[in-house]
């Protein structure tokens, strides 16, 4: 599956050409680079951003019979992970994030590397601030931690990621799933007609530790998801 996803990307941009993997199981559905092509492709990238949300677990399937058609999951001999996002069985992990980065280290030249996008979402988006009053939004808050810690260790660990961006600073309307999730380190009163922002607990607790303070509050210093 890796070699479908991240390394049909990477094998290119670092060797000029797909990777063996994908070569053996797409066959002459899989075009051959013309021969200025490579060159030109090989390291003709200044960093690498991705988003990271969470992880979609791989089944395997038998391709032994030569299924036809195929498309992409049969390629990879997977069924497909993204049913289980419109299914709601959705699963975050933050060793993963740690995971990518040494694969990208040890496999790749460890090239630098951006995280455009990484953030919690709960739901409805239909809550008002009054509503949330009773919220103290300690799930998001750990979740950036549990990611900025595994993204910490990694660093020490010899990766070269250089950022880190949070989705998101407010509440948006989301292609996928509308206004049902909500994103916001600031939240958006859907109770109001004026939608009034409001600063999460979240976003308090980020801007202290942009500013110095700790990563995990002293309080719930035991809370660490790392794995």
């Amino acid at each position: 599956m890796v070699s479908a996803t991240i390394n049909r990307f990477m094998h290119p941009l670092v060797y000029g050409d797909y990777p063996p993997v994908m070569r053996s199981r797409v066959g002459r559905r899989l075009p051959a680079l013309p021969a200025p092509e490579p060159a030109k492709v090989r390291g003709s990238f200044d960093f690498i951003g991705f988003n990271h949300y969470l992880i979609m677990r791989a089944r395997s399937i038998d391709t032994s019979s030569g299924q036809e058609p195929r498309d992409y999951y049969v390629d990879a001999a997977v069924e497909n992970p993204a049913a289980d996002i419109t299914t709601g069985e959705v699963e975050t992990a933050p060793w993963s994030l740690r995971k990518l980065l040494e694969h990208l280290k040890l496999n790749y030249g460890n090239p630098t590397v951006w995280i455009h996008e990484n953030g919690y979402a709960d739901g409805p988006g239909t809550r008002s601030k009054a509503e949330e009053e009773d919220d103290d939004d300690e799930d998001r808050a750990e979740f950036l931690q549990d990611y900025m810690e595994t993204l910490y260790l990694s660093i020490r660990n010899g990766s070269n990621a250089r950022g880190y961006f949070v989705w998101s600073f407010l509440d948006v309307f989301e292609f996928l799933f509308g206004y049902r999730l909500r994103f916001g380190l600031c939240g958006v009163d859907m109770g109001d007609a004026a939608r009034t922002r409001y600063m999460r607990r979240s976003a308090r607790w980020y801007s202290g530790f942009l500013a110095g303070g700790e990563l995990r509050p002293a309080a719930r210093a035991q809370k660490s998801y790392v794995q």
